[in-house]
């Protein structure tokens, strides 16, 4: 009756032991997937910033060219500088990113929180005249260029 006794209880540990073990390989299988799972929402949320983040460093773009608005009223020139003209290119530029990576967040609200780049520069109507009229002249010399050496080939 002793070594019953004693079979038993080693029969029940044993068993107490394999389910523990058991139910321990479950567990850290469910927390793998766990794990990955929140890998992946993390890597997507850090590929996409806050659109209010986004929305702060686009008005952080916008405020130097609206002093160059300011500025051009008070000189009253007649073309842009070189470096103003560069200013709004990158600034055309990275706002035209900012509301693509807006509109792929699904969090796109419209005027007049979210406007598209030429509704921007529509708000600076000086800056606007003088950078499409540097913008044609860029394009205006290449397009000269090319048209003068077709307009001078020779006949036959």
């Amino acid at each position: 009756m002793d070594i019953f006794v004693t079979v038993m209880l080693v029969a029940m540990v044993l068993l107490v032991v394999v389910v523990g073990a058991a139910v321990f390989v479950q567990q850290s299988s469910n927390m793998r997937d766990i794990l990955h799972k929140l890998d992946l929402v993390q890597a997507r949320s850090q590929k996409l910033k806050d659109p209010e983040v986004l929305r702060r460093e686009r008005v952080a773009i916008l405020d130097p060219l609206m002093l160059v608005e300011s500025q051009l009223y008070a000189r009253k020139p007649q073309q842009l500088l070189e470096e103003e003209i560069e200013l709004i290119s990158t600034s055309r530029a990275r706002v035209i990113e900012i509301s693509d990576e807006i509109k792929k967040a699904n969090d796109w609200i419209g005027a007049p929180y979210d406007l598209e780049w030429f509704e921007y520069i529509e708000r600076m109507p000086l800056l606007k005249t003088l950078y499409l009229a540097a913008e044609l002249e860029q394009v205006e010399p290449a397009k000269i260029t090319s048209g003068s050496s077709t307009a001078t080939s020779p006949r036959s």
